[in-house]
Formats: structure tokens, C-alpha cells, sequence
């Protein structure tokens, strides 16, 4: 089932099957996602872009933070948060329309996007799902897409 559900969504998104795909569901599979956005942070070469509806994981924060120390670029924009983004490189959105996006893009090169708010609730309460691609023309499709909401 999760190989079909990666299949429909890579082949909407005008993806090629030799990419490297992986879907999560939560709170089933929580730790999992966790542990693969936390790795995608940790990793991080050059640039980490995130548009997220409402942003308030402290331990993704504080990932955030040191990737910047690093040297990582770090974008952030959000709607809402209850956590201080301080050190990061954080823009409340400002426009008419409401920022519903959950969405990260890691050095250009791999895209996470989903139902998912990062949130502590998200993650364990919630019916919510991951998906993750370095699927090239998906993830610059959302590129393409993150540059016109920042």
C-alpha cells in the first residue's frame, strides 16, 4: 500500500521511479519521520528552506539552530509558532492568504511536505502523513513553489 500511495504521488508530481522516495504515517511511523528529518537537518550542506503552517518542535528548532551554526542557510517561514525562533533566520508570514504549507527543502536537493505540521502533536496525536523525494523535478517544482510564497 505505501509503495502504490509513493507511486500515484510521484507519478502526479511528474517523478521518475529512481528516485528515492519514503512515506510516512503518523503517529504510527512518528519516530521514523523524526528520525529522517532530523538526519535531513543534521546534514545539511548548504541550505535548509521550510514553509510551515504552524512550527513549535523544539528539537527540530534546535537542529535549525546548529545547522546554522554550521554555515547551513536557514529559511523559515511560518503562520504560528509557541516556541521562540530566536538565531533563526524566521519570518512570520504577512500576506492575505493563509500559509496552510508543510514543507522543507534541503540543499536544493530533497523536498519534505506533507500533512504534517511540526509539532509536537503532529507527530503523536494526529492521523497526519510524510513524504519525503530527492525526486529532481519535485522537488524543483516546490522550489519554484517556496520562492513565490517567501
Amino acid at each position: 500500500m505505501k509503495f502504490i500511495f509513493a507511486l500515484i504521488i510521484s507519478m502526479l508530481l511528474g517523478g521518475n521511479m529512481l528516485a528515492q522516495d519514503n512515506v510516512y504515517f503518523l503517529p504510527k511511523q512518528s519516530k521514523e519521520a523524526k528520525k529522517e528529518i532530523a538526519s535531513l537537518i543534521n546534514n545539511a550542506k548548504s541550505s535548509i528552506d521550510i514553509a510551515m503552517y504552524n512550527f513549535s518542535y523544539k528539537k527540530f528548532a534546535k537542529l535549525l539552530k546548529k545547522a546554522k551554526k554550521r554555515g547551513v542557510k536557514v529559511h523559515l517561514l511560518y503562520e504560528k509558532s509557541d516556541i521562540k525562533l530566536k538565531g533563526l533566520d524566521a519570518v512570520q508570514h504577512a500576506n492575505k492568504v493563509k500559509l496552510h504549507t508543510k514543507l522543507a527543502i534541503f540543499d536544493n536537493q530533497t523536498v519534505v511536505f506533507g500533512s504534517t505540521n511540526w509539532t509536537k502533536e503532529s507527530f503523536n496525536e494526529n492521523l497526519e502523513f510524510i513524504y519525503v523525494t530527492n525526486n529532481p523535478n519535485t522537488v524543483q517544482k516546490f522550489t519554484t513553489f517556496f520562492q513565490g510564497v517567501k
